[in-house]
């Protein structure tokens, strides 16, 4: 009787009805994990990066800022002329351009990427952001840029906090 039944516990957790935390885990790439999460560190020892293992893929709300197509990387100093997409920025009674994750300052007739100022607050993360945890607060990190979480009204915004 007692088989019968560890054996009936075994093949409901196999099919996923039955979840401990001792049970493996399946991660998105289909694999089995006996953690939820994994940990990653940077070199030296940095902060510990987070990523979670996911087991059901669920559909995300539309940011409200719509991002690029493919994320851009473009080097501070960089010049455009033409008016880049995005939303603008008033930080300092300044105007900066902000399009994921890259930052925009006016110049004569046109337009010069720019590291962020400390303060500024943007309305959504870029594509490809990495969570790091500090002194037990969470962060996101993109391209050398760390942003904190923070309540303005109803809606969640991001805080340029510093960089790495």
């Amino acid at each position: 009787m007692k088989k019968m039944i560890l054996s009936i516990a075994i093949a409901l957790g196999s099919i996923g009805l039955i979840s401990t935390p001792a049970m493996a885990r399946e991660t998105r790439s289909g694999a089995m994990s006996h953690r939820p999460t994994v940990e990653m560190r940077g070199h030296n020892h940095g902060p510990r990066v987070e990523k979670r293992a996911v087991r059901h893929m669920v559909p995300s709300v539309r940011p409200s800022v719509r991002p690029s197509v493919r994320p851009v990387s473009r080097p501070i100093g960089m010049r455009l002329s033409a008016r880049p997409a995005g939303i603008v920025l008033n930080f300092g009674g300044v105007n900066y351009i902000y399009d994921n994750g890259i930052f925009y300052s006016t110049l004569n007739r046109g337009y010069e990427v720019i590291r962020p100022h400390v303060g500024m607050i943007v309305p959504s993360l870029p594509v490809g952001h990495t969570v790091i945890i500090r002194n037990n607060i969470r962060h996101f990190a993109h391209n050398g840029i760390l942003y904190r979480p923070m309540r303005r009204g109803t809606s969640i915004v991001y805080r340029v906090e510093g960089f790495i």
